[in-house]
C-alpha cells in the first residue's frame, strides 16, 4: 500500500512540476511567429529587382558598344 500511495504522490509532483513550468515558460518568454508568405514574397520581389537591375546594365553596355562600334567604322 505504501508503494501505491509513493507513485501517487510522486506523479502528482511531476505533473505539479511540469504545469509550473509550462506556466513560467508561457508567462515570462515571447512567442515567436514566422511569416512564411511575407517573407518568400519578400525574397521573389528582391529576386525580380535585381533582375531588373542586371537587365537595364546589360542594356545600357550594349547601347555603349554599338555606340562604340559605329563611332569606329
Amino acid at each position: 500500500m505504501w508503494i501505491f500511495l509513493n507513485i501517487i504522490i510522486s506523479l502528482i509532483i511531476i505533473y505539479l512540476c511540469h504545469q509550473l513550468w509550462e506556466y513560467l515558460k508561457n508567462t515570462f518568454s515571447t512567442k515567436i511567429t514566422k511569416d512564411l508568405a511575407g517573407s518568400q514574397i519578400q525574397k521573389y520581389k528582391q529576386m525580380i529587382e535585381e533582375i531588373q537591375l542586371r537587365e537595364s546594365e546589360t542594356s545600357t553596355n550594349m547601347e555603349k558598344e554599338l555606340q562604340s562600334f559605329i563611332e569606329t567604322i
